[in-house]
C-alpha cells in the first residue's frame, strides 16, 4: 500500500513538472516540490557552463539566496562541483568530515552548512546542472531516502527543462530567416505586436530603418545565387552586430532588411541610419562579392506601423533616386501570414 501511495505521489510530481512548457515554469514546480518534501533551509539549482568549466547559480532559495544567483564556482570546487563532474548523487551528513565540502559559499552568505544532499540534472549522458539542498528544517541530517526522492525530482526536472528548451528553440527558429539568421516575417510580426502594445501604453517614438541591396538581381544574374546569398548574409550580420539590444533586425523581402528601433526619435534614427550605412559600405567594399546598400528611415509616435514602413520606403526610394510603387502593405501581408498559420 505504501508503495502504491509513493508511486502515485511521484506520478503526480512528474506530471506537474513535465507538463510545464517553459523553463521558468519547470523551475517553479521544482521549487514547490522541494519545499514540500524536504523543507531545506537553503537550496539551489546550478547550471553547468562547460565552456568555462564552471557552475552558475541559476536559482537559490533561503538565506542570502538572491545574492548567490549568478555566482560562479569552478567545477572542481564543493559538493555540487563533485556531483557535476562525476555525474552521481552525493549525501553528506556532516560537512566537517567531508573533504569535498567548500566553505567559500558559507563565507559569502553567512550561512553554516551542516548537511548536504546534491543530485545531477542529466540530458542523456551529460550533466547540465545540479540540485543541492542544505540543512533540513528539522535539524536532522539528510538521509539516503531523501537522496532517492530528490533524484526522482531531478530526473523529472531534467526531462521538463529539456522539453521546454527544445520548444523554445523550435519557436525561436520558426521566427528566424534560415539563410541570414535575421527575423523572418513571423518574427517581425511578433516584434510589431510587442511594440504596438508598448507605444499604445507608454507613448514615445519608434523608428524604422529600411535597407535595400542595390542591383541585387544583377548580382544573382552575373555571379549566381550563391554569391547573392553571401551578400544577404553579410548585410544581415553587419546589421545585427551593429544594433542595440532592444532593436530588431528582420529580413522581410528578398533583398530588403528592416531595423526596428524602439524609443528612437527622428534625430537618433538619422544618426543610426548614417552609422549603419557607413558600416555596410565598409562591409560591402571588403566582401568577396562587393555590394552596396541604400537605407531609408522614418519615425512616428503613432501605432500605425503601416505608415511607419511606408515612410521608410519613401525615404529609401528618394535616396535611390527612383520612384516608389507600393503594393500590398506589410501589415496586411503579415496579418495574412498569421491567419494562414492559424488555419
Amino acid at each position: 500500500m505504501d508503495d502504491l501511495i509513493r508511486l502515485s505521489v511521484f506520478s503526480s510530481i512528474g506530471t506537474s513538472i513535465v507538463s510545464e512548457r517553459s523553463i521558468r515554469g519547470v523551475l517553479d514546480r521544482v521549487m514547490e516540490h522541494v519545499a514540500s518534501f524536504f523543507g531545506p533551509l537553503n537550496w539551489s539549482l546550478l547550471l553547468v557552463d562547460a565552456a568555462r568549466s564552471e557552475l552558475v547559480f541559476a536559482l537559490a532559495v533561503g538565506r542570502a539566496g538572491k545574492s548567490l544567483v549568478g555566482t560562479r564556482l569552478p567545477l572542481s570546487e564543493g559538493i555540487a562541483g563533485w556531483v557535476a563532474t562525476h555525474g552521481t548523487p552525493a549525501i553528506v551528513e556532516e560537512t566537517g568530515a567531508d573533504s569535498r565540502f567548500s566553505e567559500r559559499m558559507d563565507g559569502i552568505t553567512g550561512f553554516r552548512t551542516e548537511s548536504v544532499v546534491a543530485v545531477p540534472l542529466r540530458s542523456g549522458d551529460k550533466v547540465f546542472g545540479v540540485i543541492e539542498l542544505l540543512n533540513r528544517l528539522d535539524g536532522r541530517a539528510f538521509s539516503a531516502f531523501d537522496m532517492r526522492v530528490l533524484s526522482t525530482i531531478a530526473d523529472f526536472a531534467a526531462i521538463g527543462v529539456e522539453k521546454a528548451f527544445y520548444l523554445a528553440e523550435a519557436r525561436r527558429l520558426s521566427e528566424l530567416d534560415p539563410l541570414t539568421g535575421a527575423l523572418n516575417r513571423r518574427g517581425l510580426a511578433k516584434v510589431i505586436e510587442r511594440e504596438t502594445s508598448r507605444l499604445a501604453r507608454y507613448g514615445g517614438s519608434l523608428s524604422v530603418v529600411l535597407a535595400d541591396v542595390d542591383k541585387f538581381k544583377a548580382i544573382n544574374d552575373s555571379q549566381g545565387h550563391a554569391a547573392g546569398d553571401e551578400v544577404l548574409k553579410s548585410v544581415a550580420a553587419t546589421l545585427m552586430a551593429a544594433v542595440r539590444r532592444p532593436d530588431s533586425v528582420a529580413r522581410y523581402g528578398g533583398d530588403e532588411f528592416l531595423v526596428v528601433l524602439p524609443q528612437t526619435g527622428p534625430e537618433e534614427a538619422e544618426i543610426a541610419r548614417v552609422r549603419l550605412a557607413e558600416l555596410l559600405e565598409k562591409a560591402g567594399s571588403s566582401s568577396p562579392v562587393p555590394y552596396s546598400v541604400t537605407l531609408g528611415a522614418h519615425t512616428s509616435q503613432d501605432v500605425d506601423f503601416d505608415e511607419i514602413f511606408r515612410g521608410s520606403d519613401r525615404d529609401l526610394y528618394r535616396r535611390k533616386g527612383g520612384s516608389l510603387v507600393l503594393g500590398e502593405s506589410l501589415l496586411e501581408a503579415l496579418d495574412a501570414e498569421r491567419r494562414g498559420s492559424e488555419e
